[in-house]
């Protein structure tokens, strides 16, 4: 994976991050946020990326779009190319506009998805030794799939996501070239078989500590960003197999079934 010093991250100020309605499983409008507390968190994951040496830039929230904070599932990057997402909610569909003109300005390539196929950027897409995993069954369609390896010319490598999870990047996390992080039960018996074939290391994620998103994991050089303080045994199995780890309170934005992975989009650059 890329030097600390070469990753790009974007990140979403929460400050009208709230849950207003219910679109998975964490979602309860009856359940407050505590959006003191969210800042906090928000700014701890924020410094966490600066101490390790990654590269953040920090965006505006949308008003009227509270799960703008979530600034991965909007759209995808790939190099300089970019995919437009296409919720399948109509309660996040206005941040996919803003988000294309942000990174038209900064020089990206748009592309927009076929007519009637979902797609929800940095969510149901990971890059990974040259290829990307493509999270595809909850909220992404598998129609995507070509698409992405037709626009991008690279090697996709589908992942049937099982509910309650809906985000490949809850039940996937590249660790590095050779480990990946999973959730067998949220992941379908094909992809199951295809991920098992690709000579990696496997560290499972069971589904009570799954089920606390300590899978929507962040990587920076050998250092594991855990969306959770309570996967006890995630975070044994990582270190080890040499990983540091550093376990946030994000608890706030467990609420809206969301974490470290989720708060943050990610500039990938082609192998």
């Amino acid at each position: 994976m890329p030097s600390a010093s070469q990753r790009r991250f974007y990140l979403t100020r929460p400050t009208l991050f709230e849950v207003t309605y219910s679109i998975n499983n964490w979602m309860d409008p009856q359940v407050e946020v505590d959006k003191q507390l969210a800042q906090q968190q928000w700014d701890a994951l924020y410094q966490t990326y600066l101490d390790l040496g990654a590269h953040v830039e920090v965006f505006e929230p949308l008003p009227g779009w509270p799960d703008s904070v979530f600034t991965g599932d909007s759209i995808f990057l790939y190099g300089k190319q970019a995919i437009a997402s296409r919720f399948r909610y109509a309660e996040r569909s206005g941040e996919v506009e803003p988000q294309v003109q942000r990174f038209e300005e900064r020089g990206y390539t748009i592309h927009r998805l076929p007519d009637g196929v979902n797609f929800e950027g940095n969510g149901d897409a990971m890059a990974w030794n040259g290829r990307i995993f493509a999270g595809y069954g909850v909220r992404s369609d598998a129609r995507a799939n070509n698409f992405l390896a037709h626009t991008l010319n690279v090697e996709v490598l589908p992942v049937e996501v099982l509910a309650p999870h809906f985000h490949v990047d809850t039940v996937l996390c590249p660790l590095n070239e050779t480990t990946l992080a999973y959730v067998p039960s949220a992941i379908g018996a094909g992809s199951l078989k295809m991920l098992r074939s690709l000579g990696a290391i496997l560290i499972e994620i069971d589904d009570e500590e799954a089920g606390k998103l300590a899978g929507n994991s962040m990587v920076v050089g050998d250092t594991v960003i855990l969306s959770t303080q309570h996967a006890p045994r995630y975070q044994a199995a990582l270190q080890a197999a040499g990983f540091q780890t550093r376990a946030m309170n994000l608890s706030e934005f467990t609420k809206s079934g969301g974490g470290a992975k989720c708060l943050t989009l990610e500039a990938y650059n082609p192998a």
